[in-house]
């Protein structure tokens, strides 16, 4: 079964199409004559449409309808800007070429490379679960308890100066 989309999905589109933008889609392409029930510029619109979509999948397709709404406010898009939203949501290939040298990392530099993501993420995670970074030791302890006062409500400098004080008198 292919994913490719077909005569009944385009219709689907243009009733889509209709419900965002109004009769301004049918004012693009009615021509006022009709046949079989339909408006003959209608129909030959469509047509046009799925031949201009054929490479694109259902879903695709569909999230670029959906990306309509931010690129096309006001006015449908016609099947050039609608292919072009198309093609910016379809996934980038990528090939490996053969014929061009790769550069290669040394064992040190990526070890270095690691450990320096490691820290970034450790870092990061920190921040989001709203840890804080001190100085090792008591002093570092010091400052920890200083932000845990302030935090509470109380004041922050005169317990930081009260615990340094602590700390040379038992020195």
């Amino acid at each position: 079964m292919s994913d490719a989309i077909d005569e009944v999905q385009i219709k689907n589109l243009f009733m889509l199409l209709h419900g965002m933008y109004g009769n301004s889609v049918l004012d693009k392409y009615r021509i006022g004559q009709v046949e079989n029930g339909e408006d003959v510029g209608m129909v030959s619109a469509r047509k046009v449409w799925l031949n201009g979509l054929r490479e694109f999948s259902q879903p695709l397709v569909l999230k670029a309808l959906a990306k309509c709404s931010e690129k096309h406010k006001t006015f449908p898009p016609t099947l050039p800007e609608f292919r072009d939203i198309c093609k910016s949501l379809m996934p980038r290939q990528w090939i490996s070429k053969s014929d061009v040298p790769r550069l290669e990392m040394s064992e040190a530099l990526r070890t270095e490379q690691i450990e320096r993501a490691r820290r970034a993420i450790a870092q990061t995670r920190l921040e989001r679960e709203g840890g804080l970074t001190t100085e090792d030791g008591i002093r570092g302890l010091h400052v920890l308890i200083a932000k845990a006062v302030g935090h509470a409500g109380g004041d922050e400098a005169a317990t930081l100066l009260q615990l340094d004080d602590k700390r040379m008198g038992a020195a």
